[in-house]
């Protein structure tokens, strides 16, 4: 039978912020909790663990982690957004991904950012890997990044109940609208057999059941870590 995933237990929001914590300088204090009005505060943490998988993929792969605010200063406080957002706007903690010895552009993370499709349609990217370069042009232009600019976009989905047929076809439509060289992944909790069955028809890429300590955690850091070798490797 094919995995569905799981649904989140008690605890598993302190699970979410301990996996951000753990990738953070221990300098660098978090203005992150797990208060908040429900469900928001475990789907904004889902976010801020994915982010968290991408900087532990990116060390794995030979990268160096630093973070940044708006204005590229090191932040005094660690802020993530907690409602969709843009690139280009508001005092928020981005990460930095440097490989040291190359002259490879360094990548920034983003989590909660419009991300512009080939419809001209902004897209939310919970976590969103660009180029550098292409990031300060958004910033000193004001404007959203292009799909094309993009390596890595990641769809997230916290739910405690498994997620429906429609789910999985919005997930088809942001895939479409896209620029086909961006890595493009839907990461969640629990799902239905039916999500599974059409994303693995139309050969998307997903993990389900991803939560801490899970084999699913793993499997999408790989998935993670591959499409940060691509780009070290050039491909």
């Amino acid at each position: 039978m094919t995995s569905v995933g799981e649904a989140p237990e008690t605890g598993t929001e302190h699970d979410l912020l301990a996996r951000l914590r753990a990738e953070l300088p221990r300098a660098l204090p978090s203005a992150l909790t797990v208060a908040g009005p429900s469900p928001s505060a475990g789907n904004d943490l889902y976010e801020s663990f994915l982010f968290a998988l991408v900087l532990r993929a990116a060390r794995a792969e030979g990268y160096e982690v630093s973070f940044a605010n708006r204005t590229g200063q090191a932040p005094r406080e660690f802020r993530l957004r907690r409602s969709p957002g843009r690139l280009p706007t508001g005092e928020f903690t981005h990460a930095i991904l440097t490989l040291p010895g190359t002259g490879k552009d360094p990548l920034e993370v983003h989590t909660g950012v419009a991300v512009i499709g080939m419809s001209k349609v902004a897209h939310e990217a919970d976590v969103l890997v660009l180029p550098m370069s292409d990031a300060q042009r958004c910033r000193q232009l004001r404007i959203d990044p292009p799909s094309r600019d993009a390596e890595l976009v990641v769809e997230g989905k916290y739910y405690t109940t498994p997620l429906a047929l429609g789910m999985g076809r919005q997930f088809l439509g942001l895939t479409a609208d896209l620029s086909g060289e961006v890595v493009k992944i839907l990461a969640a909790t629990v799902t239905s057999q039916s999500v599974v069955h059409l994303l693995s028809g139309r050969k998307k890429l997903f993990e389900v059941g991803v939560l801490p300590g899970r084999k699913a955690e793993r499997d999408l850091q790989e998935r993670f870590a591959q499409a940060l070798r691509a780009y070290r490797q050039g491909l």
